[in-house]
């Protein structure tokens, strides 16, 4: 029965998002060069966009998608497709992840304290922490399709055939 009213509480949250406008934010963020500014999301409208949630830098599952996502962005950046990895780290912490791992993306740090763009953004947080969860938007700026489950070794192919697909062209 807990499971039933989990499931139901989660396609709720979906039906909230899905279909519609994608929430706007600014973070703090730590692009691919090494500067630290803020990111808009409304200043990427008009763009595709795929922002993927995860838990925290540098732990075993969250650098191995980091890692297909770094050596899958050529794919992304043929298509068009934005990437933008948010956590609740810090941008210090960031810094260390995108050296060590060399990723070629901007890094949004939503504070451990507020998770402002997780509020945002519905089913992101569990626990205090952020779920690994992937939110594709149009150039029209609506959420078109939410991955709850990902799965690391495909997500590359999963979204650029997500975007080939898209109903809301």
């Amino acid at each position: 029965m807990l499971s039933l009213l989990v499931l139901s509480a989660q396609v709720q949250a979906k039906n909230k998002i899905l279909g519609k406008q994608a929430p706007d934010f600014t973070a703090t963020t730590l692009f691919p060069d090494g500067s630290v500014k803020d990111f808009h999301l409304h200043d990427h409208m008009g763009k595709k966009i795929v922002l993927y949630f995860y838990p925290m830098d540098n732990t075993p599952g969250c650098t191995k998608q980091a890692q297909n996502f770094r050596d899958g962005i050529a794919k992304l950046d043929k298509q068009g497709i934005s990437l933008v990895g948010i956590s609740c780290n810090s941008i210090e912490s960031h810094k260390r992840f995108q050296k060590k791992y060399n990723l070629p993306y901007p890094l949004v740090s939503d504070s451990r304290l507020h998770r402002s763009i997780g509020k945002k953004y519905p089913g992101t947080v569990s626990f205090g922490c952020y779920k690994r969860k992937t939110f594709l938007i149009n150039k029209q700026g609506c959420v078109f399709k939410i991955f709850d489950k990902v799965n690391i070794e495909n997500q590359i192919e999963d979204i650029l055939k997500a975007f080939e697909q898209e109903p809301c062209k």
